[in-house]
């Protein structure tokens, strides 16, 4: 087919005519700014709010950058340092690790799992609303529920217990071990170390593990063995092992001590310190002694029965005394009887009216007055120190 003259004028006229040009120009899609790119740290630029400007680099983008996926890519590719994106993810990272906080909170004061969920939670929203009238969505996201709490605490004591073994593979460390029977029978092996951590003395549960039948030497010492061959911890690296004198402990023959001896000749053996607390306070001064177990029945006679307590706090009260309360005695450990006697002897002169017509408190009001009581108190408060010494001894040997 031939084009005459005409044709072909009037298709250069149409090609070549402004008019067609704006027209095709109008057709093209323009992008307008939108509010939520200031989020990503774009800003309408100011000689033309169709076309994005960036503060980090301040430099401005054409109108097809005004797409959300385009503006992550700028800040993923020149600024990902400082991305905007990071907040979020910093938000959760800090709701995270208060939920570790909070979990490790509940750990140690032996609460339930559910107590996060059912008071923690509520109780910092309340606050929030209420004090700082701010909102409580990231404490409404924050996991706290039973099964979280409970997972939250594994995964904290296996980390403790890995920082723990990774210490005792490469340093000397001392061990404690007792075997005790709790309730319904259950007889568990409990191992403590003490080591040197930056200069200062450490002490930490190693682990409880549970015997199932027997609780023999052997049975004690195959526990201890398999936990430190599982985790790479040389014998050698023990240098003392305290225990009490129990015969599968401290046994010459056949004790669980003595079997590691005879796999680590150079460890030292330590008698338990609070076992042998409660062999010296079996045999005390025959004077101190009858001081001691007169000061248990005058405390007893009034903590044994609640009226005579109750009588007896208000007599405090009416004399205007410092303490309205008497301490009970642990039989197995000094520092009790120590505290018990110098609670004993603040208020010795409101017992002495209190109980006057006890055979107990004359015995007391007999011998002195106050002189061996407060004796007592004196050599209870003197061998703990002394003790409290040999710990730190029994410490430098680990």
């Amino acid at each position: 087919m031939t084009l005459s003259v005409t044709n072909i004028i009037n298709i250069f006229i149409s090609v070549t005519n402004p008019m067609n040009k704006m027209s095709s120009a109008s057709k093209k899609k323009v992008r307008q700014y939108s509010e939520e790119y200031l989020k990503l740290g774009f800003i309408p630029a100011v000689h033309d709010e169709r076309s994005p400007f960036c503060l980090l680099c301040q430099q401005c983008l054409t109108n097809e950058s005004m797409k959300r996926g385009r503006l992550e890519a700028h800040l993923k590719a020149k600024h990902s340092a400082y991305s905007l994106f990071t907040a979020q993810t910093v938000t959760v990272s800090r709701t995270l690790e208060a939920s570790y906080e909070i979990s490790l909170l509940i750990a140690k004061s032996g609460k339930n799992h559910t107590f996060g969920e059912d008071l923690i939670k509520p109780s910092i929203s309340v606050f929030l609303k209420t004090v700082l009238e701010k909102d409580d969505k990231d404490v409404k996201a924050m996991p706290l529920s039973n099964n979280t709490v409970r997972r939250r605490i594994d995964e904290m004591s296996e980390d403790i217990e890995t920082q723990l073994v990774e210490k005792l593979k490469s340093r000397k460390f001392s061990v404690q071990m007792d075997e005790s029977t709790v309730r319904d029978s259950e007889a568990l092996l409990l191992t403590y170390v003490r080591y040197i951590d930056k200069g200062e003395f450490a002490e930490e549960m190693l682990f409880c593990k549970s015997l199932e039948t027997t609780t023999t030497a052997t049975d004690i010492y195959n526990k201890l063995k398999h936990y430190l061959d599982v985790n790479n911890i040389p014998m050698e690296n023990i240098t003392s092992c305290a225990a009490d004198g129990a015969p599968v402990m401290m046994g010459k023959k056949n004790g669980c001590l003595k079997l590691m001896k005879d796999e680590n000749p150079e460890m030292l053996l330590v008698h338990c310190v609070i076992h042998r607390e409660n062999l010296v306070s079996k045999n005390i001064s025959p004077v101190l002694n009858e001081v001691l177990k007169s000061v248990i029945k005058s405390i007893n006679a009034i903590k044994a029965n609640a009226k005579c307590e109750r009588l007896f706090k208000q007599f405090c009260e009416d004399n205007n005394a410092d303490h309205v309360r008497l301490l009970l005695h642990t039989e197995v450990r000094w520092l009790s009887k120590g505290n018990c006697l110098k609670r004993f002897m603040q208020l010795f002169d409101e017992l002495s009216d209190f109980l006057s017509d006890k055979p107990e408190m004359k015995h007391l009001l007999t011998v002195d007055g106050k002189a061996f009581p407060a004796l007592s108190a004196f050599v209870c408060y003197t061998h703990s120190y002394i003790d409290c010494t040999f710990k730190m001894l029994h410490a430098n040997c680990g």
